[in-house]
This record gives structure tokens, C-alpha cells and sequence, in this order.
């Protein structure tokens, strides 16, 4: 089960690092357009037969399925979100001098969370759903390997189990971690109404 996750984590995490990395630099982001719609262009079946064809039964090929699948959603919606950055707040922290890890954590990430985080909670239930049927397909462990182990030996009771323990953890992960975490980052929007209300009475 934890293996889920980190598939999860590693193509969502690679989507975001080269969404801000294209947003930063034009050429970087001219060589990855078309990658990018090649890729979301391909359907899921085909991302994943080449895969087995390439890497073999293994955790590379669930990995490489997962970056594939999974990267381009999150590299779109990183770079929309950069577009919704106030430029008179980045002019801002270029007067101020901020270093580039203050001006991404003070003024490029909560411009980003509303994005991200809708992106994140597709991610997340799309994600686990992929990564289970690669893991199915061609895993020699995880979660998806144990549903297909149970399959082959027709045992009912232990193919439910996992299937109950694989809706739990993506009702986990939205219910307990990204929704909570959507609302803590996204909390300055319901805020600002607020105080632009009050600063106008007052």
C-alpha cells in the first residue's frame, strides 16, 4: 500500500517541479508543449503496454507508468496557476531584494495552492487508480500485484479486502490530507472578501 502512494507522490511531484521550472525559462517550456500534449494524447492503455514492453515486469515500469500518466496533469495546472501571480507582487519582492526560495514560498505558492490543490485531488484518486492497474499488469509486489495473486487463485475474500483497503486509503488521502490541506492554503481567498468588506465600512 505505501507503494501506491509514492508512485503517486513521484508523478505528481515531477508535474509540478517542471511546471515551475517552465514558467521560469520560455525555451524549456517551447521543448516541453509538445511532450506534454504527445503525452496527454496517448491513452492509458497504450502508456502502459509500452511500458511493460520496455522495462519488464517491475517497480520501474509502475514508476514510469505514474510519471507518464500522471506529470502532465499536474505540469498544466502548475503553469496555469503562475499565470494568476499578481506581477505588481513579484515587482514587489524584486524591490524587496527576496531571495528566489521567498519569493516561491511568499508569493508564487499560495498563488499556486488553489490550482494545485484541485489538481492534486484528481491526481490522487485518477492516480491510485492507475497505479493499482499497472500494478496489477506487471508488479511482482503492492497492492495491485496481491488483487491479481488473489484473482488467480480465486480467493473472493481476500480479493475484497484489498479492494475495501484500496477505496480506504484514497478516502484517507482526499478526506484526511488533501481537502483539510485545500482549505488550509486556500483560507486567505475566504478571508480577503472579509476584510476588503471591513476596510470599506471602516
Amino acid at each position: 500500500m505505501p507503494g501506491i502512494v509514492v508512485h503517486v507522490v513521484v508523478g505528481g511531484v515531477t508535474g509540478l517541479l517542471l511546471g515551475l521550472l517552465a514558467g521560469r525559462h520560455p525555451r524549456l517550456r517551447a521543448v516541453l508543449e509538445p511532450l506534454r500534449w504527445l503525452l496527454m494524447s496517448i491513452p492509458g492503455v497504450i502508456v502502459v503496454v509500452l511500458a511493460m514492453l520496455w522495462f519488464g515486469m517491475g517497480t520501474t515500469m509502475v514508476v514510469f507508468i505514474a510519471v507518464v500518466l500522471l506529470a502532465p496533469g499536474m505540469y498544466v495546472n502548475t503553469l496555469k496557476g503562475l499565470l494568476l501571480v499578481d506581477p505588481a507582487l513579484l515587482e514587489m519582492a524584486r524591490v524587496y531584494r527576496f531571495g528566489a526560495w521567498r519569493r516561491l514560498r511568499h508569493v508564487v505558492l499560495p498563488a499556486l495552492a488553489p490550482p494545485l490543490c484541485a489538481a492534486l485531488l484528481v491526481a490522487t484518486c485518477g492516480g491510485v487508480r492507475l497505479v493499482v492497474m499497472a500494478e496489477v499488469l506487471g508488479a511482482m509486489d503492492g497492492a495491485g500485484f496481491a488483487l491479481a495473486n488473489a484473482r488467480s487463485t480465486f480467493d473472493s475474500g481476500e480479493l475484497y479486502a484489498w479492494v475495501v483497503l484500496v477505496l480506504g486509503l484514497v478516502a484517507l488521502l482526499e478526506l484526511g490530507l488533501l481537502r483539510p490541506l485545500q482549505r488550509r492554503l486556500t483560507r486567505w481567498q475566504e478571508d480577503a472578501p472579509a476584510m476588503q468588506r471591513e476596510t470599506g465600512d471602516a
